[in-house]
């Protein structure tokens, strides 16, 4: 993982809290409840927001995004999934490793699978500070993830996965391209992969624009066929995606 609030600012977070987003949950939260923090649910139509009274704000402004974002995802994407999304927002640090592990905990938002339950987990340092724009981006990414987990290959490209909720998330929003991924240059030769390293910020932002490069050459509908074709995969055509295409595409864009 800015409107209005500073190009970088969306983005940083953005980055920070889209990654990797897939992972499997090591072990059962405990429920939260201290003397001043007591366990938590609020329904919405679309799925529920688990946390702690002491995070009351939080949860309020995510409840009240949680039906829109889902609708916003299932839009765009005409498969079977359940439509709905339980959000969990862990009262501690202790909590949320032991929801995503210690590789996730640095980041906003993280998909999660436990069985054939799949929740959107929260860290609440990173995402109370979110703009209401930032923090409905963070939601329709890992809701993606969510809504695409059972058509998604284990060995799936990153840039793809990746790059794929990031369009999604940023469907319809009005955010320009280069603010939304501000690092971008159109020196690119090759498809990003760096995506655990210290160019991770950069490959995510790439990911996203080879969506929107995509977009332009074959339409909205051809974006969501190019994913379903190949999420399932190890792999994609290295035909499929021209990479000088994608090039040219970043320097009329971007410069």
């Amino acid at each position: 993982m800015k409107h209005l609030r500073t190009l970088l600012a969306i983005t940083v977070a953005m980055t920070f809290l889209l990654g990797l987003s897939v992972a499997m949950r090591p072990v059962e939260l405990r429920p939260t409840a201290t003397t001043h923090c007591k366990e938590m649910v609020l329904t919405v139509s679309s799925g529920t927001v688990t946390s702690t009274s002491c995070d009351g704000e939080l949860a309020a402004r995510v409840s009240g995004l949680v039906d829109e974002s889902v609708a916003g995802v299932a839009d765009i994407l005409d498969i079977t999934w359940a439509r709905r999304a339980d959000v969990v927002i862990p009262a501690t640090d202790a909590e949320l490793v032991s929801l995503v592990g210690p590789a996730f905990a640095d980041m906003a938002g993280v998909a999660i699978r436990d069985g054939a339950t799949q929740r959107v987990v929260l860290n609440r340092v990173r995402a109370a500070p979110l703009t209401t724009l930032e923090l409905r981006v963070l939601l329709r990414h890992e809701i993606t993830h969510v809504a695409t987990r059972d058509l998604t290959s284990d060995s799936a490209p990153l840039w793809l996965v990746e790059g794929f909720a990031d369009w999604v998330a940023f469907h319809g929003l009005g955010v320009p391209l280069r603010q939304a991924a501000p690092l971008l240059t159109s020196d690119v030769s090759a498809l990003p992969t760096d995506f655990g390293g210290p160019r991770r910020d950069l490959a995510y932002q790439q990911a996203y624009s080879i969506m929107v490069y995509l977009e332009s050459k074959l339409g909205e509908r051809g974006v969501v066929d190019f994913f379903l074709q190949y999420a399932s995969l190890s792999a994609v055509d290295p035909r499929a995606v021209d990479v000088a295409g994608w090039r040219e595409f970043l320097r009329s864009n971007i410069g």
